[in-house]
């Protein structure tokens, strides 16, 4: 059987498992596990275009939500890894509660100590997904959704960040300063500058979809699931994607000085647009 293909308009904002009333089998179970994961400040949701959700936790998707037409349940995948087990299947969180003495904070902690994305408590030591965490859990007020994919016969577009400001979308793709794709030996054009470029070419193709797949996401997330949001509803997109370059960098050197001026002055001759920040 041919794996129905998702595009914009799979999203459906009146699909079940965004709906407030009961719907499932197991929706007292599915209410009692939603509040817990929505009182933790650490975790944040995104809504995904096959009509289920994403949980994350420290730039790693921990939780899926997903409701099953077909047995009419709420289901929660999460790897056995991050529970403590032993495996390489993902299990449905909601029904291993039931039989297994464990909790969220226990589920945190394991995977603080054995998955994290941090990677380590120095800066200089950050993961791209662990940065990208802080900016979402920081300014939620600001970004709309992180992680956006979509792939045609023409794009394959993965963007780690959408800004939602002022009603306008903009997509943002999150770098560190000390990438390889950031800068080559020569002064050659780099693999962000292409990235960048190529989305570009997606928001001016798609740019109708896109304002109105944002319009259901925000309505997903303001009037059904209730999660934070930015404040205003998205009217308009901005057609240039931005380029967040976080410098990890804590001890100055010169090297990194001509690597950083450099690197500014190849994405100054391409036409990006781009800030460096050093603080999140």
């Amino acid at each position: 059987m041919e794996k129905k293909k998702v595009t914009f308009g799979t999203l459906k904002v009146d699909a079940p498992i965004f709906k407030s009333e009961p719907i499932a089998k197991n929706d007292t179970q599915w209410q009692q596990l939603k509040q817990i994961l929505l009182a933790d400040s650490d975790l944040y949701w995104e809504i995904r275009k096959d009509n289920q959700i994403n949980v994350y936790f420290e730039g790693g998707s921990i939780i899926r939500l997903h409701y099953c037409s077909k047995h009419k349940r709420m289901q929660a995948f999460i790897h056995e890894k991050y529970i403590g087990n032993k495996g390489d299947k993902y299990i449905d969180l909601l029904a291993y509660l039931e039989s297994h003495n464990i909790s969220l904070e226990d589920i945190k902690a394991n995977i603080k100590a054995n998955y994290s994305q941090k990677n380590g408590n120095s800066k200089e030591k950050w993961s791209e997904k662990y940065i990208q965490s802080q900016y979402i859990l920081k300014y939620r007020q600001n970004y709309i959704d992180s992680e956006f994919a979509y792939k045609t016969n023409e794009f394959d577009i993965r963007i780690d960040l959408v800004e939602c400001v002022n009603g306008e979308i903009r997509f943002v793709e999150l770098k560190r300063l000390d990438d390889a794709r950031m800068l080559k030996k020569s002064d050659a054009t780099p693999k962000v500058v292409t990235q960048v470029k190529d989305y570009k070419k997606f928001i001016s193709h798609y740019k109708t979809e896109i304002l109105a797949y944002y319009q259901k996401i925000w309505d997903i997330k303001q009037n059904k699931l209730k999660l934070p949001n930015t404040p205003q509803r998205p009217t308009s997109i901005n057609p240039e994607p931005q380029l967040l370059i976080f410098n990890r960098w804590t001890k100055p050197h010169t090297k990194r000085d001509i690597h950083t001026q450099r690197m500014e002055d190849i994405l100054k001759r391409e036409g990006i647009d781009y800030i460096i920040e050093t603080e999140i």
